[in-house]
């Protein structure tokens, strides 16, 4: 179908090179549609027929260029008739003209058809000539079309849990906030669970080959339990500096956690720093913040931050929950610019923090490597359809945000921070995190009436059932990461064994979770 608007030359009034550039992004170019194909990855192919009178003014365009700059036999460069530079250059003349037309021929398009386009255009065949006119087949990914009715969001029922806030509950928090104000103070005594250690730790095969991933030189840690193998955290009990600990233990295989496999480890201990907790008295109150005086002020404020937070837990993991069901409520393609950046983006981070350790992705090895780029892929798909889900309900439920919300939430942040509204709202603008602040508030509206509409069962749980839960979780996904891993790996041996992908395919180009 033909537009109906015709292609023109147009010149800026003022002459000025920065109107000519606008007027070509707002050229209207005369086209028909030829072939259009919808593609998995949320891709669409298409074809376009434009007749000679549609690029000639910019093919000229092109040809002015050439004869300007092209070097024929028997004359000076820019000196050429241009009807020998036509003869000689016409061809490469079009295939530019063509690349230059498709960025404007593809907003065209996607405009006329109503699609969001979340890529630059790929070229995958042109052909062109005077007689017969120009044929431009393109593909571009798109934003895909999520069908979301109120019968989608009917019955939405799920699990969460409810963590028992008792005095117990309120005494742990305090002990942990005694904890992560101990000192560590050196001692010429042997290691004990939870004291500072100073270490470098050499892991290796039992061929003798290095894990450079799983080494470290005079790294120290005040969570040697949580950092160090099981077997080894225990062995090192009772090491003083200088001493050194050396074993073989049994573990899972990085590959596949059902295989274990021997490791070596060789930890020197370099110093050891005894942990002394301060005493839980008023003293410690006015050390953690000098507005408590007493350590029954501190114990309330405690209280009252723990029930907030774990208000903030359970509105969390209920969200979750939700959009574990509207992921498998709602089926549709995930475009591949989106998934590849979400999780380039999260190897991006995974990379900095590795260089913050003095270590890099490389050093992981390149299966190890890759099971870790899997997995990010896994979870970048699941934050990315999240991310297209939310969009989608804020134009269901039509969400605004109001000045009355936009006042509350700076108080709230402004609250926290010690602060004046006026002056979170200038720090925000003059960061340019303006924009960022409205788009996460209205993400917060909108969930807020998603978990309204839903019906949220809660299990109430003590503290230490839930951490029971959610480890068991971790290891649940870890195992289905790792297999996720292993059968991408077979089906990519499989594919290259196969051959390369047909070459037509065109080429692919993110919302955080709920």
């Amino acid at each position: 179908m033909a537009q109906s608007a015709t292609s023109s030359k147009k010149k800026g009034g003022d002459g000025s090179t920065l109107t000519s550039v606008l007027d070509k992004k707002s050229e209207r170019i005369p086209y028909e549609v030829a072939e259009e194909e919808k593609m998995p990855g949320s891709r669409v192919r298409f074809k376009l027929k434009l007749t000679e009178d549609a690029i000639k003014d910019r093919l000229e365009e092109t040809m002015t260029e050439y004869t300007k700059s092209v070097r024929l036999p028997g004359f000076r460069p820019g000196k050429a008739p241009k009807n020998l530079v036509r003869r000689a250059y016409e061809n490469p003349a079009r295939e530019d003209t063509v690349r230059r037309m498709v960025p404007r021929l593809a907003e065209l398009y996607t405009d006329e058809k109503g699609y969001d386009a979340l890529t630059e255009p790929h070229l995958l065949d042109w052909k062109s000539a005077r007689d017969s006119g120009t044929e431009i087949e393109m593909a571009i990914e798109i934003r895909p079309e999520i069908v979301l009715t109120e019968e989608t969001l009917h019955g939405l029922r799920v699990k969460a849990h409810r963590i028992k806030m008792d005095d117990d509950y309120v005494e742990k928090q305090l002990e942990q906030l005694r904890l992560r104000n101990a000192a560590y103070e050196p001692t010429e005594e042997g290691y004990e669970p939870q004291d500072g250690l100073l270490f470098s730790c050499t892991v290796s095969t039992p061929e003798g080959e290095t894990i450079p991933s799983r080494c470290v030189e005079e790294y120290y840690s005040t969570k040697v339990e949580e950092e160090l193998p099981e077997e080894v955290a225990a062995a090192l009990v009772g090491k003083k500096k200088g001493e050194t600990l050396v074993m073989d233990i049994e573990e899972p295989s990085d590959t596949d956690p059902s295989v274990k496999e021997t490791v070596h480890y060789e930890v020197e201990v370099h110093e050891v720093k005894r942990r002394v907790l301060p005493e839980l008295d008023d003293e410690f109150a006015q050390d953690v913040d000098e507005k408590y005086n007493t350590l029954a002020e501190l114990r309330e404020a405690v209280a009252e931050n723990a029930k907030k937070a774990e208000e903030e837990r359970q509105r969390s993991e209920a969200l979750n929950a939700i959009f574990d069901e509207l992921r498998n409520r709602l089926d549709f393609d995930l475009p591949r610019a989106m998934v590849e950046d979400a999780r380039n983006r999260s190897l991006y981070d995974t990379e900095q923090r590795l260089r913050q350790m003095g270590m890099s992705l490389e050093s992981l090895g390149q299966q190890l490597l890759g099971q870790i780029a899997q997995n990010m892929h896994e979870r970048a798909k699941v934050t990315v359809k999240n991310s297209l889900i939310m969009r989608k309900l804020q134009e269901h439920f039509e969400t605004e945000v109001s000045e009355e919300d936009i006042q509350a939430e700076l108080a709230k942040l402004a609250e926290a921070a010690g602060r004046k509204p006026l002056a979170i709202r200038a720090e925000l603008e003059k960061e340019k995190k303006w924009d960022q602040f409205l788009d996460e508030l209205k993400v917060k509206r909108t969930s807020d009436k998603l978990i309204e509409l839903a019906d949220v069962q809660y299990k109430e749980v003590t503290a230490e059932e839930f951490k029971e839960i959610e480890e068991a979780k971790q290891r649940a996904q870890q195992e289905q990461e790792a297999k996720a891993a292993a059968e991408q790996m077979e089906s990519e041996a499989a594919e290259d064994e196969a051959g390369p992908e047909d070459a037509s395919a065109p080429d692919s180009g993110a919302e955080p979770k709920p």
